[in-house]
């Protein structure tokens, strides 16, 4: 999905959105910045359009997803909308192995200390 187009309807969305967490989490783990960034802004771009349509509720689906990185960035948006069910599942990832954990951990850290604006 390019990053400039309008995206209109919520279940191509959370689609767009599993996708795009699953590249951001593997370009994570393997250094690649301009893949990472590239599916950082689409994840921006539906977090926008979700909160803009009020559902952003709807990324809760994919709360026990097998993919670490569509949890996490899941769980990150759900915080201020579902606090409580976000930072469960943040917690849970800070226990994983590999870089996720520390990033959850920044997000819960970050979050509880209210530095983190979504």
């Amino acid at each position: 999905m390019d990053t400039m187009t309008k995206i209109t309807d919520t279940a191509i969305a959370l689609s767009k959105f599993e996708e795009a967490a699953i590249k951001h989490s593997e370009a994570t783990q393997q250094g690649d910045y301009k893949m990472a960034n590239s599916a950082y802004a689409i994840l921006r771009k539906i977090y926008a359009f979700l909160k803009e349509q009020s559902d952003i509720q709807m990324l809760s689906q994919f709360l026990d997803h097998p993919s670490t990185g569509v949890r996490l960035w899941a769980a990150t948006y759900l915080l201020p909308v579902s606090e409580s069910e976000g930072l469960k599942v943040l917690r849970q990832i800070t226990k994983e192995p590999g870089i996720h954990s520390l990033t959850a951990k920044t997000t819960v850290d970050e979050w509880l200390k209210g530095a983190l604006k979504l």
